[in-house]
């Protein structure tokens, strides 16, 4: 009987999805920290900093996702089919599912340049906001928890409409 290893598990559930939208946007994040000498962040393992990598290119990633693709909408530079001609279109043509891959990665390439423009003036930033450090650690935690719910609240209205989609009668077309 073969014993598993949990690493391998671990890296087998990875898709690469996950490593161009928020491995790899992560780590260029805390590179990008690193060597503008802003900010060193880092662990003493390889799997340590892999999750710190994920978890702030899931952060940059949810800055695409929630403020910057809105924002593009609302300007009129990027434009959407309605959410079930999308799932109908994706179910005859799997090409779909890769070209909406790359214009996320996209997405989150142009969130990714914005928070280094934002973390690269932080000094000038706080200057203008002369608030101490402990609150700016509440409005940094106050806003991560509003975007992660208006995240949350994103994914729920697809989970919704694709229900809806694969549940509706034909007489209600």
């Amino acid at each position: 009987m073969a014993v598993e290893d949990p690493m391998n598990d671990l890296i087998a559930k990875v898709s690469s999805y996950d490593i161009f939208i928020n491995i790899i946007p992560g780590a260029v994040f805390v590179y990008f920290l690193s060597s503008a000498g802003l900010y060193t962040v880092q662990t003493d393992t390889l799997v340590g900093n892999l999750v710190i990598y994920y978890f702030m290119g899931l952060i940059i990633s949810r800055i695409g996702s929630v403020i910057v693709e809105p924002s593009l909408r609302v300007v009129g530079f990027v434009k959407y089919n309605r959410y079930a001609d999308f799932i109908t279109a994706s179910e005859r043509d799997a090409k779909i599912q890769t070209l909406l891959e790359a214009s996320n990665l996209y997405r989150t390439v142009i969130a990714l340049i914005l928070v280094c423009a934002i973390a690269s003036s932080w000094d000038l930033i706080t200057s203008w906001i002369i608030i101490s450090k402990r609150a700016w650690i509440l409005l940094g935690c106050a806003g991560l928890v509003a975007l992660f719910l208006f995240s949350y609240r994103k994914q729920n209205g697809f989970i919704f409409k694709r229900v809806g989609h694969h549940t509706r009668k034909p007489e209600d077309v």
